[in-house]
């Protein structure tokens, strides 16, 4: 079974890490993201049946995160074309 330790940690800290990252940062970390998911196994073995893949589900928590702050920059961007 695979680990997740570079994904562990609060959902605010991983949250400030997005938003102090720029556009082009967000959607390498998405592809990122993406690319791992793709090789990830859905279920694993864990006493004797097979769970979710933890590692899965922090991925795709992150990448929820990392969508969130990428409509929010695209709704900043449009809002400041529309004041301008």
């Amino acid at each position: 079974m695979s680990h997740a330790p570079n994904l562990a940690g609060s959902t605010e800290d991983t949250a400030q890490q997005l938003s102090s990252m720029s556009i082009r940062e967000l959607i390498g970390a998405l592809s990122a993201i993406e690319d791992r998911l793709r090789h990830l196994p859905t279920l694993v073995p864990f006493g004797g049946r097979l769970v979710t893949n933890p590692e899965r589900r922090l991925l795709l928590r992150r990448q929820r995160l990392v969508i969130a702050s990428l409509r929010r920059r695209r709704a900043a961007l449009r809002s400041s074309l529309v004041t301008h």
